[in-house]
Formats: structure tokens, C-alpha cells, sequence
């Protein structure tokens, strides 16, 4: 008996289907079809107000009335559907810049579809316009835009974005200062959500800003360029005059990677702001060191 009750919960649970967060609709008729894909049994079970485009619902209502009409693989994740009704002027414009803005931001996106909702009621969109996004945009799947009109007037759109990307995960606990590389970070194939703050796109060159736990995506916010002097360290002077070149030796008082400029200590005490070029290298011009 107990394994009947296994089989039957794992059949359950192995044909579940998640409901969406959104769904989006033709016209003011919601109907079942929108979620079932039955167009057989289909009816209407919510309408959309008229000059609105949106209708949120709470799930558990949704999946009262897929139970009562014979719909019983549907579970949950979410408090909420939005049921969005589609917007009849072209967007292509639009979803080219929505489309362009998300791939400068990540190299590897993979963007599956795009969908655009006014915010107020539009005929057409014939006029040019200037495109306006926020940069922290880029952290959503769902957010919003706006554009402007060579009338003044400025119009605002929701915007829906289906995509995924790779990011850098932690493979084990990473210490402050560590270097990154292959053997502490794993690169996963993730869906666009809601990031708190950037994924990284690369690492090679930088190293942990602070203690990172494992299995977490790492983000601008924890890491650091690799620093080439360290402070109280000696470094290699390269002084350029013309044709002429001097190299001494010089301790550096701040830590500095690649193309810093950091304060240095000549042996006789003179203090001096010197460019990062290498390990343990940098340089200065002439110039400042005759002041």
C-alpha cells in the first residue's frame, strides 16, 4: 500500500507543471487554453477591464478553478499571475533597442523572447522618439522604459524579457584576496530572474574583494583588480626622459593593480606618484621627478 502511495505521489510530482508568473493574453478573454494549451475544452475564465491591460489573479484561485475543471497537474511556486494583454502597435523598434541594452550588458545572453506593454493607451507609434532605460534595468526580467517623443511627450512601457545567461559560481569558499580561476569558480547556465547586483562575465584578472561562500554567483560587487604592488613592498622604478632610462628601486606605499597610480618612497626619503605597469614595476615621467 505504502508503495502505491510513492508511485502515485512520484507520478504526481514527475507530470507537475509550474503555472507561470505571466501570461499573455490576445484580447480582454482569458481563457483556460492561455494555460492548459486544451483549445478543445476551452472557456473564458477571467476578463481584463476594458482600456486596461493587466489582470492579476491569486493562485490558488487559478488553481481552484483548473481542479474543478479536471486541470489537477498544476502546482505553484508564486503568490500571483499577471494576465497581460498584448499591445497591437509594432514594437520591433522597441524590442530591437530592449534587445541591444541586455547584450551590451552580457556577453553570453541568450534572449528567447520579448514582450512590450504601454502603459497608456497607444494607436500607433509613427514619431521618432529617444529610448530611455535605467543600467540597474539590466538586473530584471521584468522591468520598465520609457521614451520620448519629438512632441515632448514621454510614454512608458512594462517590459517582459524570457532569457538566460551564463554566469561564475564559487566552487568552494573563496578568501579575501584570492586570485580567481577555474579551480575556485564554475561557469552555470542560469535564467534571468532578478539579480541583486552584476554576475561577473569574466574573472581573469581580478581576485576576491572579500570572503565568498561557496555556490554563490559572483558579482562586480565581490571582486577586485589583481593587485601588482602591495603596500610596504619594493618595487622596480622606470624613469623615462627622452631617449634616456633609469631604473631604481623604491618602496610603495599603497597597493595598486594595473594602470593605478600610487605613491612611492625613494631610498632618500622623496615621495613620488608612479603608474602600475607590472608586477612590482612601475614608472614615472621625468618631470615629476625633478620637481
Amino acid at each position: 500500500m505504502k508503495f502505491l502511495v510513492l508511485l502515485v505521489f512520484l507520478v504526481l510530482h514527475v507530470n507537475a507543471e509550474y503555472i507561470k508568473k505571466v501570461y499573455f493574453v490576445k484580447s480582454n478573454d482569458i481563457n483556460l487554453s492561455v494555460i492548459t494549451k486544451d483549445y478543445k475544452n476551452d472557456k473564458t475564465i477571467f476578463h481584463i477591464q476594458r482600456d486596461r491591460y493587466l489582470k492579476r489573479v491569486r493562485t490558488k484561485d487559478l488553481l481552484k478553478i483548473l481542479e474543478q475543471n479536471g486541470y489537477h497537474r498544476f502546482k505553484t511556486k508564486t503568490s500571483y499571475v499577471n494576465f497581460i494583454k498584448e499591445s497591437n502597435i509594432d514594437t520591433s523598434s522597441l524590442k530591437q533597442k530592449l534587445i541591444s541594452f541586455y547584450k551590451q550588458t552580457y556577453k553570453n545572453i541568450d534572449i528567447k523572447q520579448v514582450k512590450i506593454i504601454p502603459k497608456t493607451h497607444l494607436e500607433t507609434l509613427n514619431e521618432d522618439y529617444s529610448f530611455n532605460i535605467q543600467p540597474r534595468s539590466a538586473l530584471l526580467s521584468h522591468s520598465t522604459f520609457s521614451i520620448k517623443l519629438s512632441s515632448k511627450k514621454q510614454i512608458f512601457f512594462d517590459y517582459y524579457i524570457d532569457a538566460n545567461l551564463y554566469v561564475y559560481k564559487s566552487k568552494i569558499k573563496i578568501k579575501k584576496g584570492e586570485i580567481l580561476n577555474s579551480r575556485n569558480l564554475k561557469k552555470v547556465y542560469v535564467k534571468l530572474d532578478k539579480f541583486r547586483y552584476f554576475p561577473i562575465q569574466d574573472y581573469i584578472g581580478f581576485q576576491a574583494k572579500h570572503h565568498i561562500n561557496k555556490n554563490k554567483i559572483i558579482t562586480t560587487r565581490d571582486i577586485t583588480k589583481i593587485d601588482l604592488v602591495t603596500r610596504g613592498g619594493f618595487v622596480s622604478v622606470v624613469l623615462k626622459d627622452s631617449d634616456l632610462e633609469i631604473d631604481f628601486s623604491a618602496k610603495s606605499i599603497q597597493n595598486g593593480s594595473l594602470g593605478d597610480i600610487v605613491l612611492i618612497q625613494t631610498s632618500k626619503g622623496k615621495k613620488l606618484r608612479a603608474k602600475v605597469i607590472g608586477k612590482n614595476l612601475v614608472q614615472i615621467e621625468a618631470v615629476r621627478w625633478k620637481k
